[in-house]
């Protein structure tokens, strides 16, 4: 697996390719959650793979009730891993809110101090340990200044629960207001990207620009995007068949818009997430892809998809 230096957020090597846990929290088709030792055993499996910055949330959940488990299974995870904690980058978010109400979960954000620290703190009990860094999940436009909030973000990190801080669902505006009031300490940016969005790509360029770590979430468009990405998106289809000769491997859509994110800045790495070994080990050759300038450029120019995971959420 290559690396890239990325030292606003950690002086460790970072993986070009990171995982998404957030899959390995959804309900089975009859209802059940995963074992935990299957989850653990097939993050092991992507760390074994060079896979080695794992993002989590403390809101990813079957339900309000089971609020944190995904990163109970996250920290289980890093602290059985045979590599040892050093070797892994552990990314959480906060910021979302989630409780239980009459008619199903009630959801949403909270960016002030108090809430901050207190799901900080949650969130490193959980874990059982300090993530390497703490991302604010999503900006509430409605009710907090955001200058406000990036004030409680630092407050975060000053009080000890991660060494490194990052801002999530952003647009190039906040991106400014971050970098202001944190006096320059951004080290993560968490957005949508992928072949199905491809808004916010001024983010991009900022996060590259200031040598600040940008997490394409929902890297190949979620569900059944995902699935029927070479479908979907005939450019990456042909880019896919092109590679293939190339490499004398069968090479997927799904690795060329992994590739393609990658080469999108230098400090890019997506998080693709998996419920099978076997979609770890497909997604893991998208780290040895050479894409040329003419197949980037035949990509970037190819339609988009339908946009936004979410798509009342783009405020």
């Amino acid at each position: 697996m290559r690396h890239r230096s990325i030292p606003h957020l950690t002086a460790k090597p970072v993986p070009v390719l990171g995982v998404g846990a957030m899959p390995l929290s959804d309900p089975l088709p009859d209802g059940s959650l995963r074992p935990v030792e299957e989850s653990v055993a097939l993050l092991h499996h992507a760390f074994d793979l060079g896979m080695t910055l794992v993002d989590t949330a403390d809101i990813y959940a079957p339900s309000a009730e089971a609020f944190g488990h995904n990163e109970r299974v996250v920290g289980e995870a890093v602290r059985t891993w045979s590599g040892g904690r050093d070797a892994l980058v552990v990314v959480t978010k906060i910021g979302i809110t989630r409780v239980p109400g009459a008619d199903g979960d009630v959801w949403g954000r909270d960016g002030s101090r108090d809430y901050l620290l207190r799901a900080a703190e949650g969130s490193v009990e959980r874990l059982g340990f300090e993530p390497d860094v703490i991302i604010h999940h999503r900006v509430n436009r409605e009710q907090q200044p955001y200058s406000d909030t990036v004030r409680a973000l630092v407050a975060v990190r000053e009080a000890g629960f991660a060494p490194t801080i990052g801002i999530g669902n952003v647009h190039l505006d906040e991106c400014h207001t971050a970098w202001e009031y944190s006096e320059g300490t951004i080290a993560a940016v968490e957005n949508e990207r992928s072949p199905r969005y491809r808004e916010d790509g001024d983010v991009v360029l900022w996060a590259s620009v200031h040598g600040v770590a940008y997490f394409p979430w929902s890297p190949l468009g979620g569900g059944d995007d995902a699935k029927h990405l070479a479908d979907l998106y005939p450019a990456f289809a042909r880019v896919a068949s092109s590679q293939s000769e190339k490499t004398g491997r069968a090479v997927s859509a799904q690795e060329v818009a992994l590739a393609w994110l990658m080469a999108a800045g230098p400090t890019v790495v997506p998080i693709p997430g998996f419920t099978r070994t076997a979609t770890a080990d497909s997604s893991v050759g998208a780290a040895d892809l050479e894409l040329s300038i003419d197949e980037l450029d035949h990509l970037d120019a190819s339609p988009a998809g339908r946009g936004s995971v979410f798509p009342d959420d783009e405020d």
